[in-house]
């Protein structure tokens, strides 16, 4: 997905125009491992019930709403979904998923594309619907993604079900491949194969929805002023751009949930708060913890130092990418010569870009060489394009580009943005594209949507042969689909692909890896593809991202939520419970 530029924003739909935000990560699978700075996770004591938890965000367009663009770390609160993860169990699960309103592990047809989930038993709404959680809750809430009301959200996930795109379309009055045989049976057939459906189905889009209940509320804003809760909380108050207040569900049994600690009694969430603002209210202890990453850089190594507070920061990956774009069309001019394009990853300062663009926000971030994030399934650490230090080599790239026809250098298009945060990356960028014999012709363009706009222009080719671009993640595990087909199938309409990147073997490789059912061959199959793509360079990846948080010294338990990019607030506790 491309990104809105608010540290910790609410993540938007696959496959959309919103898609940019962008770790000190540890090589494979250890995302939460010690290469991290500060507690991943602070897990002293026994917890304390009672209290309200105070929390600050900077993102002011959240709804509760699941079929909408939700806030994944209020949703983990009131929405539970038939499988979800474990954030308390060892650090390298985290992004494993594990059964949640799911009893157990599905049954899977012989071909892999049905499979058929057994419900926990007791899993209840909050008032007014009281009642159980059923089947149809999980058919409602797959129909409602293709409300007209509402934007594109989860269709992109949902899609993969048989019968779906028809539905959506208005071509069919039901989904076809969702069935409840009874109130405890789910059936999900799909058109093709998706071994990683169950790391899809952790995503709040597809928690449930009690049909009866939501039919008198139009999708959207409306139906967020009244979501009734399926977690230990549910929402009491909504006012868009303001606040929301989560409460206690009367009905939620600890028994049945295996993932969530539930400390607090009440989560109230003020939204559309400055990062200056956050960072003033957690100093001076008036709220105790903010969703959005909100450390400046400035302060990282202080907090280091201080015995007490080093506790209370942690520094996080995100697994969003911040990269360029290149051109790879023919008609792109000479960007579409991949020795050109190889010459530009060569020429990048991509230490001077972290250390420009580090700012307010967070701790530099990690020098990305890979399309795939650490911690997803599939990666492993190469560099194709390594320079010393990570400082670009001038000299290889004019070496590269001479080989291309081009010995006195070349001008190339550039399209970069006039304000926020990334705009302080076009002068490292321009400067060691110079130094390599590569001159900028820059257009700015406003953040973010007329940006992307831009970008998808076959008249504006040559604008923006080079283009400032990113992506973020959804889940971490299992999830190349979420980067790799929708930034470099060639076959799929060029929502994302910017680079207008069309490569048949990498076409039939994406494929294979989408269908293989072998965990460990699927991981390779993503490792290999994210080399193949490499080699023709359509892109240059920049950096992985971190946030940084640092919360109040009342507050305990604060656990790192990978999949929400901030905090659990399901697993933080009080102490004192009141001020």
């Amino acid at each position: 997905m491309l990104r809105h530029d608010v540290p910790g924003a609410v993540r938007k739909p696959m496959s959309t125009a919103r898609v940019f935000r962008v770790a000190c990560l540890a090589l494979g699978l250890t995302l939460l491992g010690a290469s991290c700075t500060g507690p991943q996770q602070d897990a002293s004591r026994s917890g304390v019930r009672g209290g309200t938890l105070q929390v600050l965000s900077a993102e002011p367009e959240v709804t509760l709403d699941t079929a909408g663009f939700y806030s994944p770390a209020m949703a983990r609160a009131y929405a539970r979904t038939l499988y979800g993860y474990n954030l308390a169990g060892p650090p390298d699960q985290a992004t494993v998923p594990v059964p949640d309103i799911a009893a157990g592990p599905p049954q899977r047809s012989a071909d892999q594309r049905t499979y058929t989930f057994t419900l926990r038993a007791g899993v209840r709404y909050a008032p007014p619907v009281n009642r159980e959680v059923t089947a149809q809750d999980f058919i409602t809430a797959v129909q409602r993604l293709y409300d007209k009301k509402i934007s594109l959200s989860g269709q992109g996930y949902a899609d993969l079900i048989a019968g779906a795109t028809a539905f959506g379309a208005g071509k069919a009055s039901r989904i076809s491949g969702l069935a409840a045989p009874d109130a405890h049976t789910l059936t999900i057939t799909l058109d093709q194969p998706a071994p990683d459906l169950l790391s899809i189905l952790t995503l709040s889009y597809f928690a449930p929805v009690p049909g009866e209940y939501a039919a008198s509320y139009a999708a959207g804003d409306n139906y967020s002023g009244h979501v009734v809760g399926s977690g230990p909380y549910t929402p009491t108050t909504y006012i868009p751009g303001r606040s929301v207040v989560l409460v206690r569900n009367p009905n939620w049994d600890p028994a049945t949930d295996p993932l969530r600690k539930a400390w607090v009694d009440r989560i109230q969430v003020r939204l559309g708060v400055s990062i200056s603002s956050i960072q003033r209210a957690i100093h001076r202890e008036e709220a105790d913890l903010s969703l959005n990453s909100h450390v400046p850089q400035a302060r990282v190594a202080a907090l280091r130092a201080d015995p007490e507070r080093s506790r209370r920061l942690s520094v996080n990956p995100t697994g969003s990418l911040l990269f360029l774009v290149l051109g790879t069309h023919r008609a792109a001019g000479a960007i579409a010569d991949v020795r050109v394009r190889r010459a530009v990853n060569y020429a990048v300062d991509k230490v001077a870009y972290r250390d420009a663009i580090a700012g307010r926000y967070a701790a530099t971030g990690e020098l990305a060489s890979t399309i795939m994030a650490p911690g997803s399934l599939g990666y492993h650490h190469y560099d194709l394009y390594p320079t010393p230090g990570g400082r670009g080599d001038p000299a290889k790239a004019r070496a590269l580009l001479a080989e291309a026809g081009y010995p006195h250098g070349l001008a190339l298009g550039f399209a970069t943005l006039g304000s926020g945060r990334l705009a302080a990356g076009r002068k490292p960028i321009e400067e060691s594209l110079k130094r390599a014999g590569i001159r900028l012709k820059v257009t700015t363009n406003k953040e973010w949507d007329p940006h992307f706009e831009a970008l998808r222009n076959p008249a504006k080719r040559l604008e923006h042969q080079l283009a400032q671009g990113g992506w973020i993640l959804e889940y971490l595990g299992d999830n190349a689909r979420q980067s790799i087909p929708p930034l470099y199938d060639g076959r799929l309409p060029p929502t994302d692909n910017f680079s207008e990147y069309n490569n048949p073997a990498v076409n039939r490789l994406i494929d294979r890896a989408l269908a293989e059912p072998d965990r460990a061959r699927r991981a390779a199959l993503w490792g290999e593809l994210d080399q193949r793509i490499m080699r023709d360079a359509p892109m240059v990846p920049l950096l992985w991202e971190n946030f940084s948080f640092l919360w109040a010294s009342r507050v305990h338990g604060w656990v790192y939520d990978p999949w929400a990019v901030g905090p659990d607030l399901t697993a933080v506790w009080l102490d004192p419970p009141s001020p």
